[in-house]
C-alpha cells in the first residue's frame, strides 16, 4: 500500500515475491554472490542464450540491494544500479553500392549506405546508417567498398569495417552534399556537433518527420496516420504545421490516394482522440530537442502546464529533478521563437489538452519561489524540490530579487549571506514543514 515500508530489502527477493503472487518473472534470473560469478554467468548464457525462445543480445546486472539502488538513484535515461552487458552480435559481408542522405525532423543530415541484400540476425539487411560524415572517414566507407555489417543491439543494421579488397582500385572518398537533398537549402554544421543539419524549419523532409513523430504511438497516437498519408498531406500543401492535422475534413482526405471514406473517418476520430492525449504526451510529441519521453513526464509533472513551462527561465528548468542544462537550454530556445509560440497557441485553440491534472498539492504556493541551500535532516534536496513543486511553488538555483523564501539546512552556503543582503525571508527546516505539510 502506499506509504507502506516495502517488505523485501532486495531486488531478488522482489522477483520471488511476485513470483508467490501469480506474476510472470523470468525463470533464468540469478543472484551472484561477488563480480567473478557475474562474469561465468556472462560466459554461461554466451552460447546459452541461442536456445531460448526469444532474442537475446545480452544480460542486464542490477545492484540487488533496494537500499543502495535508491541511493544511486536514475538520471533521465537509465538506472544508475543496473548496467547491460552487450554480446559481440551476427556478423556478414556485403557490399557499398551507394551512399544517399537522409533529413530527419531534426534537420539533421545522414549518410545511409544502400548495401547488397544480405541475411544477418534472421532478415534480409538493405541499408544501414552511417551516422556522420566523420563516421564515414573514420572507418574512409566509399561506394563499391566490401564492407562487414552487423545488427547493433540485434535491431539497427550498421557498417563496423571496410574489407580491404587487394588489387581493386577505390572510388573517390564520400563528400557530403552542400545542399540539402529535399529543399536545396545550404546544410549547415555547428563547431560542438557532429552532424550537418538543414536550418530551413519549412523543409518538406523535415515536416513529414515531425508529424510521423507527433502522431506515433508514445506521443498523440493518431492511428491511420502513417508515412503514406503524410507524404500526400505535404506533397500537397494540405498541412504545413501540427494544428493543421485538426482542420483536416473528410471531403479533403478521400482525395487523397487510396484513403477510402472510412479510412478518412477513422483517421479524423483518431485526430479528435489525440487532443486528450495528455501534456507529457504533447511535449514529446512537439520534437523539442533532447526532451524524450521520460524528460517530458517528469516536466509535466514538474510543471503542470504548458503556460507555467513557458513562463520558466533556464535557472528553474534547470533545477527541475532530472532535467540538466542540454534539456534546459533546448526548451528555453524553443519557447523564445515566436513561430513555435504560435503553433502551441494554435494548438490551444483547435481543444489540445496542455495541463496535467494536479494530484496530491492545493497549489498553495502558486507564484511563490524558493531557493535550497545547506543540508535538511528530513528532506533530501529533491524531495524538498518535489514538496515546493507538488504544491506550485518554483524551485530556482539562485538568490535574486524574485526569490520569496531561502530554506536554510544545516551548513548553508553563501546563498544564505545573499539572502540576507536582499532581504529574502530566511525558513528554518521546521518552518519550511509548516508552509509544506499537508
Amino acid at each position: 500500500a502506499a506509504g507502506q515500508p516495502m517488505p523485501c530489502k532486495t531486488h531478488y527477493e522482489v522477483l520471488q515475491k511476485l513470483k508467490s503472487l501469480g506474476f510472470r518473472a523470468n525463470p533464468e534470473a540469478a543472484l551472484c554472490r561477488d563480480f567473478d560469478e557475474v562474469l561465468r554467468m556472462v560466459e554461461k548464457w554466451r552460447e546459452k542464450r541461442r536456445s531460448l525462445s526469444y532474442d537475446v543480445d545480452g544480460l542486464v546486472v542490477k545492484v540487488n540491494s533496494l537500499r543502495f539502488q535508491e541511493e544511486l538513484g536514475s538520471t533521465a535515461k537509465h538506472p544508475r544500479w543496473a548496467v547491460a552487458y552487450k554480446y559481440e552480435t551476427e556478423k556478414a559481408l556485403t557490399e557499398v553500392l551507394d551512399i544517399v542522405c537522409q533529413v530527419g525532423r531534426t534537420g539533421s543530415i545522414t549518410p545511409v549506405a544502400v548495401l547488397r541484400p544480405v541475411q544477418v540476425s534472421g532478415s534480409t539487411v538493405g541499408r544501414a546508417t552511417l551516422h556522420n560524415e566523420d563516421e564515414i572517414r573514420r572507418k574512409d566507407i566509399r561506394v563499391g567498398d566490401a564492407v562487414e555489417i552487423e545488427k547493433a543491439g540485434e535491431v539497427i543494421p550498421k557498417v563496423v569495417r571496410v574489407v580491404e579488397s587487394p588489387g581493386k582500385k577505390r572510388r573517390p572518398p564520400f563528400a557530403m552534399p552542400e545542399n540539402c537533398p529535399e529543399c536545396g537549402t545550404p546544410i549547415y554544421r555547428a563547431e560542438d556537433e557532429a552532424a550537418w543539419r538543414c536550418v530551413n524549419s519549412s523543409c518538406p523532409a523535415q515536416l513529414k518527420e515531425r508529424l510521423l513523430h507527433f502522431a506515433s504511438r508514445n506521443a498523440m497516437d493518431i492511428d491511420h496516420l502513417g508515412t503514406a498519408v503524410v507524404d500526400q498531406l505535404v506533397d500537397k500543401k494540405t498541412v504545413a504545421d501540427f494544428s493543421g492535422l485538426y482542420s483536416l475534413t473528410l471531403e479533403g482526405l478521400v482525395s487523397l490516394e487510396r484513403l477510402a471514406e472510412k479510412s478518412g473517418q477513422n483517421l479524423l476520430d483518431a485526430i479528435a482522440r489525440s487532443k486528450t492525449a495528455g501534456f507529457a504526451r504533447l511535449l514529446f510529441a512537439l520534437g523539442i530537442r533532447h526532451v524524450g519521453q521520460r524528460a517530458a513526464s517528469v516536466l509535466a509533472r514538474t510543471f503542470h502546464s504548458m503556460d507555467r513551462l513557458m513562463d520558466a527561465g533556464f535557472e528553474e528548468l534547470e533545477a527541475a529533478r532530472e532535467i540538466g542544462p542540454a534539456i534546459a537550454e533546448s526548451l528555453t530556445a524553443y519557447f523564445s521563437r515566436a513561430a513555435n509560440r504560435d503553433e502551441i497557441r494554435r494548438l490551444h485553440e483547435v481543444g489540445v489538452v496542455m495541463a496535467e491534472e494536479r494530484k496530491g498539492g492545493t497549489g498553495r504556493l502558486q507564484g511563490k519561489q524558493f531557493v535550497l541551500t545547506g543540508a535538511l535532516e528530513k528532506y533530501s534536496r529533491d524531495e524538498a524540490k518535489e514538496k515546493i513543486q507538488s504544491l506550485g511553488g518554483r524551485v530556482t538555483a539562485t538568490v535574486s530579487n524574485k526569490t520569496d523564501y531561502v530554506v536554510a539546512g544545516a551548513d548553508p552556503g553563501s546563498k544564505l549571506d545573499k539572502a540576507k543582503k536582499l532581504g529574502v525571508k530566511i525558513l528554518s527546516e521546521s518552518e519550511f514543514e509548516d508552509i509544506v505539510k499537508e
